[in-house]
């Protein structure tokens, strides 16, 4: 088996173990009577299109990612667009660490966040705030655990197609995060806005903070 094929089955092994947290966590929620997907109806007009690009984003990069895990020949958009221009092994091995350091940090981001977890902004019975574990160390995890995952598939297949997934779901999440930022506060206040201070929106290094404009 040639060692392609190595790095599509360890991205399609990610995906799966993105999926079985995901997924699992969601129906422990179910069965608690906890509304994990939240609706939220004060998005704006650019919000909403922003959001249901990030989930085509989602979509077409977990179709490839199956696709190129069981050699389907079928793929989204023309041959061109999957073209490696930087098929480098190291750059593949790089990809598929970032990955798997993915799926590590999704599923501790998903076991600190606890029943605080949901998919959008849930403006009436958001959960408590969570600073402490991994929210101690970066506000997002979860989306930062998606941006590394994304990174992680373009340095594997250095394709057109997911260069230009990376280009726009990075903006996308980045917007996504600063939309929370600007909720948070509205719901904890003063004790947001010192975590905030203490702890960087991507990563905190020691006890500097990460600050963004």
């Amino acid at each position: 088996m040639p060692i392609s094929r190595y790095f599509d089955i360890a991205l399609l092994l990610a995906l799966v173990g993105l999926g079985v947290l995901g997924i699992s966590r969601a129906i422990v929620f179910y069965r608690r009577g906890i509304q994990v997907v939240s609706a939220d109806r004060q998005r704006s007009f650019g919000q909403t299109v922003a959001d249901t690009t990030a989930g085509i984003c989602l979509l077409v990069w977990g179709y490839e990612v199956i696709a190129y895990g069981f050699a389907v020949p079928f793929h989204i958009g023309p041959t061109v667009a999957h073209a490696e221009f930087l098929p480098a092994p190291i750059l593949k091995a790089v990809g598929v660490l970032l990955a798997f350091a993915a799926v590590l940090l999704y599923g501790v981001g998903l076991k600190h966040l606890g029943e605080a977890w949901r998919l959008g902004v849930d403006r009436d019975k958001a959960g408590p705030l969570v600073t402490n574990g991994i929210y101690a160390w970066t506000r997002h995890p979860i989306y930062v655990a998606f941006d590394l995952i994304f990174v992680g598939t373009f340095l594997v297949h250095s394709g057109w197609l997911f260069l230009l997934l990376v280009l726009v779901w990075l903006p996308l999440m980045h917007q996504t995060m600063l939309r929370e930022e600007e909720f948070l506060p509205k719901k904890f206040g003063h004790e947001y806005m010192r975590y905030r201070q203490r702890t960087g929106r991507y990563i905190t290094l020691s006890n500097r903070t990460i600050h963004e404009s």
